[in-house]
């Protein structure tokens, strides 16, 4: 049985409905916002998006959504989100599931800086630390779930959705955010 597809990420990004998409949020707006990056593959972040006070750019759960408001070049997709909307609540789970690489998860994060939000995307496991980690947000480390995490939802195991894999993360070197294809 097949499982959850993956959204549907452009082939191109439409710069100028991202850039009016942006121009239109105020600091505090609840987002849903969609990334590709070669390390963490498609994730999406659904949060409040907020002006960094340390960067001066709108973010949502800490990643940048622009940069002197033209869209960030990893995010893909942006749409405010209306209080209520079920995509802005995050997914109930009990206890934290093990979390294995190539899972489809979901994991509602709050942070003392970001606030709460949430992140959907596939696991990528670690090699180097016994991590895993969805969006570069770190979900667990050898199997014990992170501080910032409140709840944990297997949406898939690894193999039985659409998504793409990411490869397992064999070095902490630099981050890249170039969005690349599979």
């Amino acid at each position: 049985m097949a499982g959850p597809a993956m959204p549907n990420v452009p082939s191109r990004r439409n710069v100028k409905a991202l850039t009016d998409a942006i121009g239109t949020l105020e600091s505090g707006t609840p987002v849903s916002a969609m990334f590709l990056t070669k390390r963490y593959g498609a994730f999406t972040i659904n949060g409040a998006a907020f002006i960094s006070a340390s960067v001066k750019t709108l973010t949502v759960g800490g990643r940048s959504i622009e940069q002197n408001l033209k869209p960030h070049k990893s995010l893909q997709a942006l749409q405010p989100l209306e209080p209520g909307d079920p995509a802005a609540e995050p997914a109930e789970g009990g206890d934290a599931p093990v979390v294995a690489h190539g899972d489809l998860i979901s994991v509602h994060f709050v942070d003392p800086a970001y606030g709460p939000f949430t992140v959907t995307g596939v696991g990528v496991a670690s090699t180097v630390s016994d991590v895993v980690l969805v969006g570069g947000w770190f979900v667990s480390q050898a199997g014990a779930t992170a501080p910032r995490v409140a709840s944990v939802v297997v949406l898939a195991a690894s193999g039985t959705h659409e998504y793409p894999l990411p490869p397992r993360i064999v070095s902490w070197g630099e981050d890249a955010e170039a969005a690349t294809e599979y």
